[in-house]
């Protein structure tokens, strides 16, 4: 008979296993070696304890990915209804707060004019049906905001007493012919007047944004623009990036000079070329967290570029950045006005010191990347 061989100790895995054992089957190449005790009882494997694959994705982390005060203007209309549902699906953080703004104009000069008793009953049920599509999210604080005033300079106010991210409202889908909003229109006031990242919902919200497209100048603007579209968008969703390079003026000096088509597509080409150069370095710091981005470059009036380039990929989601000291650029107004889809118009504001809830503002909600 083959004589039996004393086991090799092992670290036991309760405290009521004896400390006698013998040795089962020998170990094979490639399978972990397994341990019984007297009594056929079979131990856990013996497996090696080297690193596996991370638990979440490469990229930014989670925690500043979502949002954690959105302010939702409301007038009880159809597209009010759109905005609601669609600041809904935006991503919020943990303990993050909604609110629900509503507005009455001041009528005949008093405090509390007719109909505002009726605005609070619509409110209170709008509240109420955010918190039922929000029923797995306790966490999230949705608030009942009624004002009476000047919509835009009470939202201006709500938001920095709140410090609010990102402003949701509604707009009426552009119909055939496309009628550009009016410069004295409600969104155009709030996106003039609001210190505040304004998002127009123009769409049925039926998904989350899944074809973003920003547009970019190179500018920190820009790069604002493109992080908060990144927050807004799940990790996994590529985003297209679209320069547009302004050669009206030159394509006008050819024109007056009559230069024939070869000139005018070698300009055309060396713009291009740089251009994509110079977006390529814009976004390296973005490529190594993990995100997929797509480059766009266009020559020609960055207005119709960018409106031709969102209609050309069917995009649901056009972001653009909009600097504080200088609002409401008539490139702005003209692509949001102009736009079929749905519109972010970037705005990046020091958070307040002290959140109403008595938390903390952070200083920064993205991580710092290298500056091109």
């Amino acid at each position: 008979m083959r004589a039996s061989r004393e086991a090799r100790p092992v670290t036991p895995c309760a405290a009521d296993v004896p400390s006698e054992r013998v040795s089962g089957v020998p170990p094979r190449p490639g399978r972990p070696r397994r341990e019984v005790v007297e009594g056929g009882a079979e131990m856990r494997p013996l497996v090696s304890s080297r690193r596996g694959l991370p638990l979440l994705p490469e990229g930014l982390p989670r925690p500043l990915r979502g949002l954690k005060r959105v302010v939702v203007g409301t007038d009880f209309s159809l597209q009010s209804e759109f905005a609601l549902a669609r600041a809904l699906r935006l991503p919020l953080a943990q303990g993050a707060a909604v609110s629900v703004l509503h507005v009455s104009p001041p009528l005949d000069g008093h405090d509390s004019p007719d109909g505002t008793v009726a605005g609070e009953r619509c409110l209170r049920r709008s509240v109420s049906s955010a918190c039922r599509r929000l029923r797995q999210r306790p966490d999230v604080d949705v608030r009942e905001e009624l004002r009476v005033g000047d919509a835009p300079h009470v939202a201006t106010e709500l938001v920095k007493d709140q410090g609010a991210e990102v402003l949701v409202v509604g707009r009426p889908r552009s119909k055939y012919p496309a009628v550009p909003l009016a410069d004295t229109s409600m969104v155009m006031r709030l996106v003039r007047e609001v210190d505040a990242s304004v998002l127009v919902v123009v769409a049925h919200p039926g998904r989350v944004y899944h074809r973003p497209l920003v547009a970019v100048s190179f500018s920190r603007e820009s790069r604002r623009a493109l992080e908060l579209t990144m927050r807004l968008c799940p990790a996994s969703m590529p985003i297209e990036v679209l320069h547009v390079v302004d050669t009206c003026e030159e394509e006008a000096a050819l024109r007056r000079q009559d230069a024939p088509l070869e000139q005018w597509l070698r300009l055309r080409q060396e713009r291009e070329n740089t251009a994509r150069m110079a977006l390529w370095r814009f976004l390296a710091p973005y490529r190594e967290t993990g995100r997929e981005l797509s480059i766009r470059v266009r020559t020609g009036d960055p207005q119709e570029g960018i409106l031709a380039e969102a209609l050309e990929r069917d995009s649901d989601l056009l972001t653009l950045g909009m600097s504080s000291a200088q609002p409401g650029s008539a490139l702005t107004e003209g692509v949001l006005g102009n736009a079929r889809c749905d519109v972010l118009i970037s705005r990046h504001v020091a958070p307040s010191a002290t959140l109403p809830d008595g938390e903390p503002g952070c200083a920064e909600d993205m991580p710092r990347v290298s500056r091109s």
